[in-house]
């Protein structure tokens, strides 16, 4: 009884995890609000929306746009700015409704934007990982000490010692 409720409680934890990115933590995106409240540079051309991102175009380069997410993100104390080679990654650490930002490198005078909002599938993920990673250890752990008594109870038997006079 017991291993098929542990089953079930994986099963579902499992399927919470991989379910579509669509099961999200917070409301989508309206008009022309800011995406999930994230800082948006005026000027720029709605590309396209989706159910958890939004993109904008740009006809400035990337210093430019980046000088602006930069200069935004002193609001924000919990943000990992990422320079990598394709582009610069912005990722909110805290509690904002966004979870990251990207502004794309290499397009000349033309910047794209990628705007991503925080979602319960890659929260759930992240806590499945951790979890999976902590039971392994304990299972490391338990057969390592389960070797360890075994050889005590093989090289150190128990017996009875005479008592000395």
């Amino acid at each position: 009884m017991k291993t098929i409720l542990y089953a079930i409680c994986f099963t579902v934890m499992l399927g919470v995890a991989l379910s579509p990115a669509s099961v999200s933590a917070f409301g989508g995106f309206g008009g022309g609000q800011p995406p999930w409240n994230a800082p948006v540079m005026e000027g720029g051309k709605l590309i396209k929306t989706e159910s958890t991102a939004v993109f904008y175009e740009y006809d400035l380069p990337h210093a430019q746009v980046f000088a602006f997410y930069k200069a935004a993100m002193e609001k924000y104390p919990d943000e990992k700015i990422r320079d990598w080679e394709d582009q610069t990654y912005i990722e909110d650490q805290g509690g904002a409704q966004w979870h990251s930002i990207g502004i794309s490198k290499g397009g000349g005078n033309k910047t794209t934007v990628k705007i991503v909002r925080d979602n319960m599938t890659w929260v759930m993920s992240t806590l499945l990982i951790r979890f999976a990673g902590v039971f392994f250890v304990l299972c490391v752990l338990w057969l390592l000490l389960n070797i360890n008594s075994f050889a005590m109870k093989k090289f150190f038997p128990e017996g009875k010692e005479k008592a000395k006079a």
